[in-house]
């Protein structure tokens, strides 16, 4: 799934909804909210997550374009598709996506946002069976936002080969720059905070039964996970009559059964460059993952989004 491309969309979206107004539509008196839009983005993120999981040892770029109508009535439809480096189940190759999402804008109070959505995801028969878990997302986001602050909050629940309920907090303030560089220029930039909360049965689920199917996962596993590694190597010198297929095996089923705890942090600073209907976003993380399972990596990873957009007015 392409969260970081809908994390960069949504931020998009934020920028646009606080501003009120495109340059254009301040010189002609238009709101933007009365009017239709299509907004074409192309992105280029160094690397991907799943569900606020990140692969530590190979890294895995991603170019994602994207589609969006926003109707005057509220209703969005979003076609987004991502090609992804290193994301089949060898780690070496492209694999693609493709995700279709609606979504309704409620907006109760001049400050409140409420904004129902589903997405569908599309993959390749290449995919890798960690990154495809998951076909559908059922999603409720809801955002107060005063001056400079923002607040928010996520739910949604996932479906697929396995399925889990999430839920995220975010904490964002907004600066902004009128006439930057251009009397039709201006800039935003959003420090932000956000918890993701959730559990990891889904995952050990997951991969208890990839390892029942197919043995040579045990390979995958240790490769991916130093943590892991460390974990087989000291049981089998405890237990020199366990095999490490065994070990794993038995660390799974153990903790199979996980509790719904807060799962990771991100720290974040994006900026966004509007210059008439063009649009430049640069995007800088810091993913610190907390209440991670054996076989996960606590590394912290920093990585980066860069993207450009052009909006049309309808």
């Amino acid at each position: 799934m392409i969260f970081r491309l809908l994390v960069v969309l949504s931020g998009l979206f934020m920028i646009l909804n606080l501003s009120g107004q495109s340059p254009d539509t301040m010189k002609s008196g238009k709101s933007s909210y009365y009017l239709n839009s299509l907004m074409f983005s192309f992105d280029y993120a160094n690397n991907t997550s799943v569900l606020g999981n990140i692969n530590t040892e190979v890294k895995q770029p991603s170019l994602s374009p994207a589609l969006t109508y926003i109707s005057r009535w509220g209703a969005d439809l979003l076609l987004a598709g991502n090609l992804t480096d290193n994301s089949d189940d060898s780690l070496e190759s492209f694999s693609s996506e493709l995700d279709l999402m609606f979504g309704y804008n409620f907006k109760p109070h001049k400050n409140l946002t409420i904004y129902p959505s589903y997405t569908y995801f599309l993959y390749s028969a290449n995919a890798s069976s960690f990154k495809s878990m998951f076909n559908h997302d059922f999603r409720l986001d809801i955002d107060f936002k005063h001056k400079y602050l923002g607040l928010g909050l996520s739910s949604g629940y996932l479906l697929g080969v396995q399925n889990t309920f999430y839920m995220a907090a975010r904490n964002y303030y907004l600066i902004s720059f009128n006439r930057f560089l251009s009397p039709d220029g201006s800039l935003s930039l959003m420090p932000g905070i956000d918890a993701n909360f959730g559990n990891y049965e889904y995952l050990n689920i997951f991969y208890l039964d990839q390892l029942r199917e197919n043995p040579g996962f045990y390979n995958y596993l240790i490769a991916n996970s130093r943590v892991l590694f460390r974990y087989v190597v000291a049981e089998m010198l405890k237990h020199p009559g366990l095999t490490r297929e065994e070990i794993i095996d038995d660390l799974l089923e153990e903790r199979a059964e996980d509790s719904f705890k807060i799962t990771s942090v991100n720290l974040s600073l994006s900026a966004f460059y509007m210059i008439g209907d063009f649009g430049i976003n640069l995007g800088l993380y810091a993913f610190i993952p907390t209440n991670q399972p054996d076989y996960l990596s606590e590394d912290i990873m920093f990585y980066f989004n860069i993207g450009l957009s052009y909006n049309l007015d309808l």
